[in-house]
């Protein structure tokens, strides 16, 4: 049986804007703690606070992100959310007080929550369903390339240039993920027919929740390496901070080399635990960290489960909720997801301030481990797992239309 085409003009070029919306948005993410500690003069603690500003609001929008794709063009959504993010973060260059700096960070975690929502939805209405997974994994690993090439880039910027020159930079790079967005076509697909009653699965997929509790532990951790690993590669005498983000952003492209034809071949549960393994581990060495080798190998590591356990989870989440509720389960991924990351740079800011960043780190393998057994014990015995393993390929080859 011959394959359907998955690199068409179409995914190639929503993968390209994916690459330069994660490059406006990833050259920021290890500077602006250095920004905030040595501009605003703001605490440890302070800084995860703020940081994790953004996540909270586009939590609050983010359920709706999955109503708005529902019912309206997906494409259109995401123009209109991407130039709405791309004026907030010019807004950077304006910010120099800390309430100023948060009001910018709530109005791109509310385009964000929109935008991210939206292209992921377009992204899968035009991969083919057969390669779901793999589609899905190279989607995703557009943003692991930014995640590679944005904090070496922004952290190169900020030991020559100010830091304008860098909000700069992120402004330039989200406008021509903007161009590039205008030129992407997409499929126009009916998602459900018009609904009086109004339920909470119309916002969040229920049926999805128990995954994404899990998805949303685990996703502490990469909040954690977000916001802290470059200030605690500066305290272990790392040189270079930005190459532990490339290290993360390797483990992530290899993972999502392979880890997407597994998922499509029905080993989604054997791929999302291990996964889930990598990442503690991760987590686990960069906590026992002396130096910058093990830092680094922390990074590496940590990527690599990342780079499996995301896609899987996105996935089931998808199949979970079918053709009719995919952007109300894309909506649900991200939201747990936005739960995880924001709470992980909280938790690591308020540990960091109290213990340190090691016991940060620590508590964050902890957590994972936690999740993944619950996963592997519970959730992949139950109906969730079922899903998991079957929906993949036997509803994927239904028709759509």
């Amino acid at each position: 049986m011959i394959k359907p085409v998955l690199w068409t003009p179409g995914f190639l070029l929503a993968c390209i804007a994916n690459f330069l919306l994660g490059m406006s948005f990833y050259l920021l993410m290890p500077t602006l703690p250095f920004h905030l500690l040595e501009q605003l003069q703001v605490g440890e603690a302070t800084v995860g606070g703020i940081l994790a500003s953004y996540v909270i609001a586009a939590l609050l929008v983010r359920p709706f992100s999955g109503f708005i794709v529902e019912h309206f063009n997906a494409k259109h959504a995401y123009l209109v959310a991407l130039a709405a993010y791309v004026v907030f973060t010019s807004g950077y260059l304006f910010a120099h007080t800390v309430l100023a700096f948060v009001i910018v960070r709530l109005g791109i975690g509310v385009t964000f929550a929109v935008l991210s929502t939206a292209a992921s939805t377009q992204a899968i209405d035009i991969i083919p369903s057969a390669r779901r997974g793999e589609g899905i994994g190279l989607f995703g690993l557009m943003s692991s390339l930014a995640m590679a090439l944005g904090p070496m880039s922004g952290l190169w910027l900020m030991d020559r240039y100010p830091f304008a020159v860098i909000f700069k930079a992120a402004v330039i790079a989200g406008v021509a993920g903007l161009l590039v967005a205008c030129r992407v076509r997409s499929p126009r697909k009916r998602r459900r027919p018009a609904v009086a009653v109004l339920s909470l699965d119309r916002f969040l997929l229920v049926r999805g929740l128990p995954l994404a509790f899990t998805l949303a532990v685990i996703g502490l951790g990469y909040g954690m390496l977000l916001a802290f690993a470059a200030i605690y590669g500066k305290q272990l005498g790392a040189l270079n901070t930005g190459l532990f983000f490339t290290l993360m952003a390797v483990g992530m492209m290899v993972s999502r080399a392979f880890s997407g034809r597994l998922i499509d071949g029905g080993r989604v549960v054997l791929v999302t635990n291990s996964g889930t393994a990598a990442v503690v581990l991760g987590l686990g060495l960069i906590a026992l960290a002396q130096g910058p080798a093990l830092y680094l190998l922390s990074g590496l590591l940590a990527g690599f489960g990342f780079g499996v356990v995301y896609p899987a989870y996105q996935t089931m989440m998808v199949n979970l909720g079918g053709h009719a509720q995919r952007g109300t389960a894309v909506a649900t991924y991200f939201s747990a997801l936005d739960v995880g990351i924001g709470l992980g740079m909280l938790l690591a800011g308020v540990i960091a301030a109290r213990f340190g960043l090691a016991a940060a780190f620590a508590t964050g393998a902890a957590l994972s481990l936690v999740a993944g057994m619950l996963f592997a014990l519970r959730l992949s015995q139950r109906d969730i797992g079922g899903a998991a393993e079957t929906v993949i390929a036997p509803v994927e080859t239904q028709r759509e239309h």
